[in-house]
């Protein structure tokens, strides 16, 4: 598998940073859910902006949210089992990254 993320027509290996004189709340209101739908990833990150650590973080703030959400208005938790997921075969092939 390669990636052609530098190349892509849509990125262009484009990663999110702080600007100068940005808002000090802008992180906070770019995580703000809209109705039903929650936000996350490396750009909505203040203390990991633009890294994979923000976009870890960050989708666990959007699932405990999310949850917290549907537990006030719903209240049927049941909806919400782990899901983990099963190996197919134990022989995985390595993933190869190349910016050409």
């Amino acid at each position: 598998m390669v990636s052609h993320w530098g190349t892509d027509i849509n990125s262009l290996g484009c990663y999110s940073y702080d600007a100068v004189g940005r808002p000090h709340d802008l992180y906070a209101r770019m995580r703000t859910p809209v109705d039903n739908l929650f936000f996350a990833g490396e750009a909505t990150c203040s203390k990991f902006p633009g890294t994979v650590h923000g976009a870890f973080a960050t989708g666990v703030m959007a699932a405990k949210e999310c949850y917290q959400s549907f537990a006030e208005n719903d209240s049927d938790l049941a909806l919400f089992q782990p899901v983990m997921a099963e190996t197919a075969s134990s022989k995985l092939l390595p993933l190869r990254i190349s910016r050409m």
